[in-house]
């Protein structure tokens, strides 16, 4: 399989950084070099506009224009008084604050102040070299007495000027801002990538069998740091997972190797030696039959299982009473009771009804029971408990054995999980009772559990959903 075109972390989130700020300086560049120019003759026009009001409301009073007229040399404005009438052809100057004259301004601020049909004009006077010299604003006026037009200018110069200042600066800005970006972006992307790279050496370790490994990212961000809990989360269960197949493997071949290894034994010994003996034969034929029975049911206890895991075997939901369902298990358990010294006892509410599946919830409490009697103590004495409090009704079974360390309180629900003194057990099952307990438990979405204390005994306990009967 060809490996697909990867790119490494560290320098595509540097590529994307870089990128970012070169967007950024492309901005700065097209706002400051296309736009600024425009936006500078609209600023400057609006300046001249509210001058020229003052102006000319001052030149309708008669008020002295001084003030005004130096306000707007301070900012670049030159102010001029035309006289409407042309004498000899030429209009008269009245008032040149600037103290010189541009004939053809005045002549092209006049000749569209007129075609505008008299009303205040504003606009760039383009040069002999085909550039924008001034900025302009005229209007209709009367200066002492005469019809008179107010004419406004800025030298477009200043604005060249501080354009190519800019550009001098935008230039240094750029390359100082570059050679940062390009320090933090590869600083700060190779602050991100490195806790990933870690993981990813650690992972690299871990598939070549180094179990011992474990994912940090500490003093990182949330997300990485959520995936580092993540991927120890996953070994843990791998690990667990590996172990269990372990010994899965170990116990299933120990569990029909046993039988097979019976069967065939004996077999021979009905072949070579019992054959024409009824008494023997009979007592190794016996054999034969329960160890091909103890096969039998551990296939079943196995298919079982994997049907209720991936829930292929639907619950037949029934109102169930729950109290003589646990008195017939309890029943079945009488030859332990009568022949083996076992004893049960009993505190069993009556008539408490509940919903599940009544086959399977039997089989629950079988197994239940059938450890408890497996492990309980010296006085072989097991009590069965069936209580009801308000909406819910508890089952406990209590043994009086040696108990269960607490790290192995979640251990003893899996597969083929056995304490190890299993050779006394007097109930014969296949180390899968309590998975499958487990199993029907949450398909039925109950909750359970044990509580158990070294040489204290433990008690396995269910709690049901009660419906009050009438």
């Amino acid at each position: 399989m060809k490996r697909p075109n990867l790119r490494r972390l560290k320098f595509s989130t540097w590529f994307y950084f870089l990128a970012f700020t070169a967007v950024i300086i492309a901005s700065m560049w097209i706002f400051q070099f296309v736009f600024l120019e425009e936006y500078y003759s609209n600023a400057k026009i609006s300046t001249m506009r509210e001058y020229a009001d003052i102006i000319d409301a001052a030149l309708s009073s008669g008020e002295p224009i001084g003030s005004a007229v130096d306000e707007c040399k301070d900012v670049g404005i030159d102010v001029t008084v035309i006289d409407k009438n042309k004498t000899d052809g030429n209009y008269a100057i009245l008032y040149n604050s600037a103290d010189r004259s541009d004939a053809n301004l005045i002549s092209k601020a006049e000749t569209e102040f007129v075609s505008n049909g008299f009303v205040a004009k504003s606009g760039k006077y383009i040069g002999k070299d085909s550039k924008p010299s001034l900025l302009y604003y005229i209007k209709a006026t009367e200066y002492q007495g005469k019809a008179s037009y107010l004419l406004l200018a800025s030298p477009y110069a200043k604005l060249y000027e501080a354009m190519n200042v800019l550009k001098i600066q935008s230039a240094f800005i750029t390359i100082i801002t570059l050679v940062i970006s390009i320090a933090l972006a590869w600083y700060f992307s190779g602050k991100l990538s490195k806790p990933i790279d870690d993981m990813s050496e650690t992972a690299k370790r871990w598939a070549e069998g180094d179990n011992s490994v474990t994912f940090s990212a500490t003093d990182t961000y949330t997300e990485i740091t959520e995936l580092a809990e993540a991927l120890n989360y996953a070994k843990d269960g791998v690990s667990k997972a590996g172990e269990l197949q372990r010994d899965l493997l170990a116990n299933v071949s120990h569990d029909l190797k046993t039988p097979l290894t019976m069967i065939k034994a004996y077999a021979e010994m009905i072949n070579d030696i019992s054959g024409d003996d009824k008494i023997k034969r009979g007592k190794h034929t016996k054999v034969i039959i329960d160890e091909a029975d103890r096969l039998t049911n551990l296939v079943n206890d196995i298919l079982n299982l994997s049907k209720l895991q991936s829930s292929v075997d639907d619950l037949e939901m029934t109102e169930i009473n729950l109290s003589a369902l646990t008195e017939r298990v309890i029943a079945r358990f009488s030859d332990f009771v009568e022949n083996k010294g076992y004893k049960i006892e009993e505190y069993i509410a009556p008539d408490l009804m509940t919903l599940a599946d009544e086959k399977k919830v039997e089989q629950v409490i079988y197994n239940l029971l059938g450890n408890s009697l497996n492990y309980t103590g010296d006085d072989k004495t097991v009590k069965v408990y069936l209580t009801a409090e308000n909406d819910k009704i508890l089952l406990e079974i209590i043994d009086s054995g040696k108990g269960i360390k607490s790290d192995a309180l979640d251990t003893i629900w899996e597969r083929y999980y056995r304490f190890s003194e299993t050779n006394t057990r007097p109930v014969k099952g296949t180390g899968l009772g309590l998975s499958i307990v487990k199993a029907i438990l949450e398909n039925h979405k109950l909750k359970y559990g044990v509580r158990s204390k070294e040489n204290c005994g433990s008690n396995f306990f269910v709690e049901f959903n009660r419906i009050k009967n009438e």
